[in-house]
């Protein structure tokens, strides 16, 4: 991987970490991440409207894995939302970031496809590491921990990374019709649509969000959108399994931010399970 590669999955991985981090410290959270998206799609539109459009247009077998792919990522943001509501950024955000693993652990259990040892093995260590980061203390009294206090910051980030899996495989699907940065614009304007329906209908008061809040989404959404630009250029000048595995640095990103940005507590420990994550991701990524 070339230095220009890695600098830019790096930032990638440090925007998304930033933009949880913000999430986190915000009360509307779901409804900053739908107006975030609505930013975007209006922000893109001029530019790949119409080039979106001639590509549905030319070819509707998109339209599957981008409705999947959209409405398992905004269930991702709805959990994702969910587990900060009481849970800390340096816990819930490492949580979330177990989706890549689970991909390659659906194929092996539904679709019959072999997994190595190592990936195994993988899978172990971010299981282990997902334990660990919800212990209370750094002590063995800890270790029952995870089982007493199985709450709801933790429930709702153990499905937001189980939706981000699935919509992973529709987004990996729908990739396919089309070029990186067209997909990219038509999944974010579908989420933009979804999120807000989901906002109004749970009746979060999204439209007295929008008044009161459009610059701060604003801002949202550029860290957003330099997330996705920075990782999707990334993906242009190196292969896919060294760039999705570095990305996974974002955990660590996350829980840095959590212990010396926002004070929270355990940090070394916290730290240490992230990075047990870390090296299981990668590990699952370099082993297939």
């Amino acid at each position: 991987m070339s230095s220009y590669a890695l600098l830019l999955i790096l930032l990638s991985a440090f925007f998304h970490a930033v933009w949880n981090g913000v999430v986190k410290h915000v009360q509307d959270r779901f409804c900053l991440l739908a107006l975030a998206h609505v930013v975007m799609a209006v922000g893109l539109s001029p530019f790949l409207g119409w080039t979106a459009f001639e590509q549905v247009r030319s070819g509707p077998g998109i339209l599957i894995p981008l409705a999947g792919a959209a409405f398992f990522f905004a269930l991702y943001h709805f959990g994702v939302a969910g587990g900060y509501r009481s849970g800390d950024l340096s816990v819930i955000y490492p949580l979330t970031t177990m989706a890549p693993a689970l991909v390659p652990l659906w194929g092996a259990l539904f679709l019959r496809e072999r997994l190595a040892a190592a990936g195994f093995a993988g899978i172990g260590l971010i299981l282990l590491g997902a334990y660990i980061i919800q212990f209370q203390s750094a002590s063995l009294s800890a270790i029952l921990d995870p089982f007493k206090r199985f709450d709801r910051s933790v429930s709702f980030a153990l499905g937001a990374a189980f939706f981000y899996s699935v919509g992973a495989v529709f987004d990996k699907a729908g990739i396919a019709h089309t070029d990186p940065l067209t997909w990219s614009y038509l999944l974010i304007f579908c989420m933009a649509i979804l999120e807000s329906v989901i906002a109004t209908v749970m009746r979060m008061g999204y439209r007295s969000f929008i008044r009161n809040h459009w610059r701060g989404a604003a801002g949202m959404a550029l860290i957003l959108l330099a997330s996705v630009l920075t990782y999707r250029y990334g993906l242009k000048v190196t292969e896919v399994s060294y760039a999705t595995s570095v990305r996974q640095v974002n955990a660590l990103f996350g829980v840095g931010l959590g212990i010396f940005i926002f004070r929270e507590r355990l940090g070394g420990l916290r730290l240490a399970a992230a990075g047990i994550m870390v090296v299981g991701i990668v590990i699952i990524k370099t082993s297939g």
